[in-house]
């Protein structure tokens, strides 16, 4: 079976049959979300790619320039007049391309495409980075706090030795007119 790293590496790239039949572009990997395997294709072929059909990857290889089926030009038409081409792929049609197929697909299986599975990689990555970011802004927040608390302190701190200062400079002063008041008049 081709690993998920094998096969996203090959979207857009030439899809062979069996034979070695060119039958378009992969365009799309569904993978199993209970086992996270590979386990279906979308091909895109014809003009503009506008036919498609969505063919089992069991038996797939890779070459240096494309992706080999294991299933013939013929067998893929065969089952594509039954079951269309699919840009999503739901529980029921992934059983029925199973049936089609002759390849086992667990009923409660459900499917999804490796466009959704990288568009959520991107925003999970997104979300990671935006995290690290609001972290970093918190800590640097947290330490301009803890600066201000420090100048703070030190400024009440500063505040008091002058305040004491300021009483005993009225002190001082109040003891000199009271000694002054004691001394006879010139």
């Amino acid at each position: 079976m081709l690993s998920v790293e094998q096969i996203e590496e090959w979207l857009g790239q030439e899809v062979l049959d069996a034979d070695g039949e060119r039958l378009g572009k992969l365009d799309e990997v569904f993978y199993s979300t209970r086992s996270g395997e590979a386990v279906f294709a979308s091909v895109k072929s014809g003009l503009l790619g506008r036919h498609s059909d969505t063919v089992p990857l069991a038996g797939a290889s890779v070459g240096r320039d494309y992706v080999r089926l294991a299933y013939t030009a013929e067998q893929i038409g065969s089952v594509s007049s039954e079951v269309g081409g699919q840009d999503s792929l739901g529980r029921e049609d992934a059983r029925r391309l199973g049936e089609l197929y002759g390849i086992e697909v667990a009923p409660e299986d459900d499917f999804e495409g490796a466009s959704a599975i990288n568009q959520r990689r991107v925003q999970a990555d997104e979300a990671r980075r935006q995290a690290e970011e609001l972290e970093a802004e918190a800590h640097r927040r947290a330490a301009d706090a803890e600066n201000a608390r420090g100048t703070a302190t030190e400024a009440g701190e500063e505040a008091a030795q002058k305040a004491e200062r300021a009483e005993q400079a009225r002190a001082d002063a109040e003891q000199a007119r009271a000694e002054a008041e004691r001394l006879p008049p010139a």
